[in-house]
């Protein structure tokens, strides 16, 4: 039976690397286990943050796509200018916020008229568009009215990271979002989110949850017998991300369990502002308890932190209550228990809570988050830990699973 075809619509794709290639990744690497071939359209090479070029190995390059464009991220290139720091990131906020509806906006014409091309030499089934940035739905909404294709938005966040009427500083610009939101959602054939909360707010059809990619998670191991107990800490680290929380819960451990305090040992493996983090474990004595791997290649990042027997996640914004960073679902699958600094109700909290073997601080848990991390530590003293990578309350996060939940509905438009 001929395998059917998908074009998907995604500015960030590898090289580019970080959380937001997760979900096109996945997509690319198994919607042919479900009977779709999948092309993806994507920018020319671009300045960023992380480049992670070693996602492309083994995969077949040729279907991917890639379309000039004059946003700021690639003229940075064509100036010669590879990588760009995240203090230049936030700087040029201000910069960004003259394009609508995002700084992606000068990639849309050449995306369209590359599309152009692609639709016709391939008689594509589906078009898929994910967003942020909120311009890839520009490029399949215009592709999809000239040639008929149904179309599927999918929203990884509200709209930017937040709620369109928490993106713009200038109202106009937020009014014309909310149109271009409707537009969206009735245009498109199908709309999908990544959790309840977005679903809600952009009124999806359907919610299929992020994922851990597969291969990289049957990497995990149960950590080696060691003097330390070890706790890990994956990806960024800023004030969105902060790590002040667990050092409060560290040092009341310390206060009541000085034996227990000394075996614990910080690991950390991601972006991170180096002084910025330095201040905060100077200010609770803890600099020498934390080992510092920076940001690291995806496969070494599983190896260092299959030595932990914990992790910490952190998102203590009231704004982040419907967002799910994409490393949570690694962390379920490492099969580690999770001590998760988030606002009540949030979307992490319920994932953890899932899981069975995690605990959620807020303000007022601080002594009872240390409480649940003493009975860790007594577990590991004892080798009684039940760390068994993959677990079956994670496995529904799969890469697989994502793929397979896109292609029922795609097969739903056919």
């Amino acid at each position: 039976m001929k395998k059917r075809r998908v074009l998907l619509i995604c500015y960030d794709f590898p090289p580019v690397g970080g959380p937001a290639v997760g979900r096109p990744l996945a997509l690319f690497k198994h919607l042919f286990q479900y009977g779709y071939e999948c092309d993806v359209l994507t920018v020319k090479p671009v300045t960023y943050r992380v480049l992670e070029p070693e996602l492309l190995e083994g995969l077949d390059t040729g279907r991917i796509y890639r379309a000039g464009s004059y946003d700021p991220q690639r003229l940075m290139y064509l100036l010669g200018i590879r990588k760009v720091r995240d203090v230049v990131v936030r700087r040029g906020k201000k910069v960004s916020d003259r394009f609508f509806p995002d700084h992606k906006a000068g990639w849309v014409k050449p995306a369209v008229r590359l599309g152009r091309t692609l639709s016709s030499n391939n008689r594509y089934d589906v078009i898929v568009s994910t967003s942020p940035p909120i311009s890839n739905h520009l490029v399949a909404k215009q592709l999809s009215a000239e040639f008929g294709t149904p179309w599927v938005a999918d929203f990884r966040d509200f709209w930017t990271l937040y709620k369109a009427e928490e993106t713009y500083q200038d109202q106009r610009q937020t009014v014309k979002a909310l149109d271009l939101l409707k537009t969206i959602r009735r245009q498109a054939s199908l709309v999908t989110a990544v959790n309840p909360p977005i679903a809600e707010y952009v009124k999806a059809d359907e919610v299929i949850y992020n994922s851990y990619d597969s291969d990289l998670a049957r990497l995990w191991q149960t950590p080696k017998s060691s003097e330390h107990y070890v706790i890990g800490l994956l990806g960024t680290l800023n004030e969105i991300c902060p790590i002040q929380p667990l050092l409060k819960v560290l040092s009341a451990v310390r206060e009541t369990e000085l034996n227990l305090f000394n075996k614990i040992k910080l690991l950390q493996v991601g972006r991170v502002d180096i002084e910025w983090l330095r201040v905060q474990l100077e200010e609770y004595g803890l600099t020498d308890r934390c080992d510092l791997r920076l940001f690291q290649k995806r496969v070494d990042t599983i190896s260092i932190l299959s030595q932990a027997s914990l992790f910490y996640l952190g998102l203590p914004s009231t704004k982040q209550t419907g967002v799910t960073p994409g490393r949570i679902y690694t962390l379920l699958a490492s099969g580690r228990p999770i001590l998760a600094a988030v606002p009540p109700g949030s979307e992490v909290e319920k994932l953890v809570e899932q899981s069975g073997k995690g605990f959620c601080i807020s303000d007022d848990d601080v002594s009872r988050a240390a409480d649940f991390l003493c009975q860790q530590i007594k577990l590991f003293e004892t080798s009684s830990l039940d760390i068994t990578p993959l677990p079956d309350y994670a496995r529904e996060f799969s890469s697989e699973n994502l793929a397979e939940n896109f292609a029922r509905l795609f097969d739903r438009l056919n």
